[in-house]
């Protein structure tokens, strides 16, 4: 079996190292981004740019960040080399009604799904921090023929520990695209009680802790606003699709609850932000709501110190921060401390 992993990122390069295990000299990885490339080789990994160079593959895994109209699946699948009879299994997170695309796409081409190809979309799900790989918890899995949930089930059935098939690929779409909005709701009400206790001193730790006291209940904690890539964009996603005023407020609640931290900063501050990262625990400035913050403190005329355990001062300096308030007026002025999940202090 010869397998390609396309699109080298975050999700894709953990699939990538988890199949290389299962299939040793069986797996090749493939992304756009040269310098990405190059930095793997040096590591020892198979790893292209050129798509010329995967031939006879079995089975292609698209995991490439989807683009918001999934113009990055569509690029993947123009320049892929496809065999008859190969898996394409379509891991990315969808706009829902994308895999209807992608099977005219193949049709189009003259590829028959089910007969000379096998289209399956099984969305990753990882919880970084928590699961080791991709394949660490259950997957959903759907098609549009019978055959290709076949196909699927030989490849992934081994590989994880339950595999939830789904027989119209319109759920499978939607249900990770769900369950990130679903998250960021989750969010956006812990951000709005947040709010609420600091504006009525209340200590929101306290209240969290109390809540969470009932088995079926989480109140979530907070952070710089919600950011990563997948919560915005998933619910970007659906918004599109399900216009909801519940899905609106949501979206305008994260906005306001950051645009509230610029404001009671002011301008003209000193401030030291405690946690850069995109989340807690993950070593990750890219899509750092951390990150914008920043950034706009420092366009409103303030002096932003930064510190954050998963980086060394060394790391945050070359990534244009700054590390370290000595010999600065920082020394001779109230400083204001920014710090995750806690009420701004002087």
């Amino acid at each position: 079996m010869k397998i390609a992993v396309v699109g080298l990122g975050n999700i894709g390069f953990n699939l990538f190292t988890y199949l290389n295990k299962k299939f040793p000299n069986s797996v090749i990885g493939v992304d756009v981004n040269e310098s990405r490339v190059n930095e793997l080789r040096n590591q020892g990994h198979r790893v292209t740019t050129d798509y010329r160079a995967l031939t006879s593959i079995d089975t292609w895994l698209l995991a490439p960040s989807t683009g918001d109209q999934a113009e990055n699946i569509f690029a993947a699948l123009k320049e892929m080399i496809i065999c008859p009879g190969a898996l394409i299994s379509i891991e990315s997170t969808l706009p829902p009604g994308t895999m209807e695309l992608v099977h005219k796409y193949l049709e189009g081409k003259g590829y028959k799904c089910g007969k000379d190809v096998y289209l399956i979309h099984v969305p990753h799900r990882v919880m970084f921090g928590v699961d080791e790989t991709v394949c660490d918890t259950p997957r959903v899995m759907g098609a549009f023929t019978q055959a290709c949930l076949n196909k699927g089930s030989q490849f992934y059935g081994p590989l994880v520990p339950q595999l939830v098939e789904v027989q119209d690929v319109r759920i499978a779409e939607l249900s990770k695209v769900v369950e990130n909005v679903k998250r960021y709701l989750d969010v956006a009400f812990a951000q709005e009680l947040y709010r609420y206790c600091v504006d009525n001193e209340l200590d929101f730790a306290e209240l969290r802790k109390a809540v969470n006291s009932k088995s079926n209940v989480e109140l979530l904690g907070t952070d710089w606003g919600i950011g990563g890539e997948c919560l915005p964009k998933d619910m970007r996603f659906l918004r599109k699709v399900c216009p909801s005023p519940l899905l609106e407020g949501a979206a305008k609640a994260d906005q306001e609850y950051r645009d509230r931290i610029l404001q009671q900063v002011g301008s003209d501050q000193i401030v030291l932000i405690k946690g850069l990262s995109y989340k807690t625990g993950v070593k990750d400035l890219k899509h750092s709501r951390g990150v914008e913050l920043v950034r706009a403190l420092e366009a409103a005329s303030n002096i932003v110190w930064v510190q954050d355990p998963l980086f060394t001062p060394e790391e945050l300096e070359a990534a244009g921060f700054k590390t370290d308030a000595k010999n600065d007026e920082a020394t001779t002025r109230d400083c204001i401390v920014l710090e995750r999940g806690k009420a701004l202090n002087k």
